[in-house]
């Protein structure tokens, strides 16, 4: 009977004395990996920091690069835009851009005469180069601002060429239509004076060229669209 009761008293202490074991040996676990968690989000949030700090540079440093260049900007603006306008100005200047406006639409074209006409009439009733370049001389000392004849316009490198009229390596046949842009009234009143044009008013009026004089509202001169040749001009 004895036995039996000391063996009551030892299992219980065995009991207890292992889940005291148990519950140290948890504890002794858990407080390291709690350690360690936690001094891995310390780690991380000192990352995270530094790398915005990185930023926070390289967002100054791209801030300030665009003050000097929005700086660089406004002190070249200025003179930007006035190299822009004496672009544009030598561009129309040399026939590189349309004109539109009001002018005069001048026609010069053959007369119609016969065949068997004298050689001296037929020869007076055509259109010869010198007709188109008083007819243009006429225009620019009248203040045009801008001229084509059938399309082709005329800048300081035309040339009017030879029996066959040819302007800017375009062979041109009649009628011939000049498209002038300019000062309508201060043209037409050009034209209409009997000490400008006299030979051309003199051969319509005797021979029968045709050469007629319209004064228009709205015109349209082409830009010139040949090539720009530079033949005795070199580089310095």
């Amino acid at each position: 009977p004895r036995a039996p009761v000391g063996l009551a008293f030892v299992v219980p202490a065995l009991i207890f004395g292992v889940l005291i074991a148990a519950q140290w040996q948890t504890q002794s676990t858990r407080l390291p990996f709690a350690a360690r968690y936690q001094v891995t989000l310390a780690e991380a949030a000192l990352d995270l920091q530094a790398e915005q700090e990185t930023l926070k540079t390289q967002l100054a440093s791209l801030r300030a690069e665009l003050d000097a260049i929005q700086s660089r900007t406004a002190v070249f603006g200025p003179l930007a835009a006035d190299l822009e306008r004496r672009l544009s100005r030598a561009k129309e200047a040399a026939g590189l851009t349309p004109v539109s406006g009001e002018g005069l639409i001048v026609t010069l074209d053959d007369g119609r005469v016969p065949a068997s006409a004298p050689t001296r009439t037929i020869d007076l009733a055509i259109v010869h180069s010198t007709d188109i370049t008083d007819v243009l001389n006429a225009a620019w000392r009248a203040g045009a601002q801008a001229i084509s004849v059938n399309g082709e316009r005329i800048t300081a490198a035309s040339a009017c060429v030879g029996a066959v009229i040819q302007i800017n390596g375009a062979l041109l046949s009649p009628p011939f239509t000049f498209t002038i842009v300019g000062p309508s009234e201060r043209m037409s009143a050009e034209f209409s004076d009997p000490g400008r044009l006299v030979d051309q008013k003199r051969r319509r009026d005797a021979f029968g060229l045709r050469f007629r004089v319209e004064r228009s509202a709205e015109l349209r001169v082409p830009a010139y669209s040949g090539t720009v040749a530079v033949r005795y001009a070199t580089p310095r």
